[in-house]
């Protein structure tokens, strides 16, 4: 029985299974924040688009796609809710994004600058309208230059294999040439819009029925199981309601929180102690500073009656 579960749904084996109203993948929660913006809206920015090339840095001589996006968010205004995010977004200097501004991104200047809707003025500048022929032009070039580099390679390697066989540590082993691939794909910026607008919707109160990333755009190797996971956030929603009522920000921003406290250098059991000490002087603190609020305003009052 335990062997047939675990070939029927890819799961060990638990004895909670045995009871026949216990639904493994319906009762696992998957949470929106880690899966849709530390796991979707990443993978589509970082891996897809920063790591592999397709938005890339300025060069002296050459403005690029990033380029765009800094001189778009240099001049865009947000309230101050909605977020902000690093003005050399993409590159070392703008570091790492968190969740909110993820959330922020996806939502917000990322999804004018990338493609506008139809409605927007024309004069923005635009990734995709700007360098998709740039790109294909590059990928064919690649595509021409890579038999001559595989023969070039196979010349190399026939030369290594040589100089091992003679016994030749020194020599160093050629690099296969990469497969020319196409950094940017027509139709990517449409999906983005589509990921944009669902995750728009996820994080409010409805429930879409769309896929997350295109498979025949980006072939299957680039499929995560956090593509796969977000299928199942919206029987979530339907269980337990919208995701602020069962995503990990609360607890992160605790751990912020805890993770800005003095903590001494204490460990082996110390730092347990210490922080709470902090605490507990930040909650006194608090007190102190309300009970001073409180009765000034009541001075005030009977002052004035």
């Amino acid at each position: 029985e335990k062997e047939e579960f675990i070939a029927t749904h890819g799961a060990q084996w638990t004895e909670i299974a045995r009871i026949w109203y216990f639904d493994l993948v319906r009762y696992t929660i998957v949470d929106p924040m880690h899966n849709l913006l530390l796991g979707v809206a990443k993978n589509q920015w970082l891996a897809r688009w920063i790591e592999t090339g397709t938005l890339r840095a300025n060069t002296p001589q050459t403005a690029r796609e990033l380029n765009i996006v800094h001189e778009f968010l240099e001049d865009f205004e947000s309230p101050l809710w909605a977020g902000r995010l690093p003005l050399r977004v993409g590159e070392a200097a703008g570091g790492s994004l968190t969740a909110d501004e993820y959330k922020f991104a996806t939502t917000g200047p990322l999804a004018i600058v990338v493609r506008p809707l139809p409605r927007l003025v024309s004069h923005i500048p635009l990734v995709w309208e700007r360098f998709l022929s740039e790109a294909q032009n590059d990928y064919l070039n690649a595509v021409n230059r890579h038999p001559a580099a595989v023969k070039e390679y196979q010349k190399k390697l026939k030369v290594w294999e040589i100089a091992q066989k003679k016994g030749d540590k020194k020599a160093r082993k050629p690099r296969a040439p990469k497969e020319p691939s196409q950094r940017m794909q027509a139709g990517e910026d449409c999906n983005f819009l589509r990921r944009a607008a669902a995750l728009k919707i996820l994080v409010g109160s409805s429930i879409p029925l769309l896929t997350f990333v295109s498979p025949q755009m980006y072939g299957t190797d680039e499929m995560k199981p956090n593509h796969h996971w977000a299928v199942h956030v919206f029987d979530q929603i339907r269980d337990y309601g919208p995701v602020y009522g069962f995503w990990a920000f609360l607890t992160e921003r605790l751990n912020k929180v805890l993770k800005n406290m003095n903590s001494n250098n204490w460990g082996g059991g110390l730092l347990e102690v210490s922080m709470m000490r902090e605490f507990h002087r930040m909650q006194q603190l608090d007190a102190m500073v309300r009970r001073a609020i409180l009765e000034l305003l009541i001075s005030e009052s009977i002052a004035f009656s």
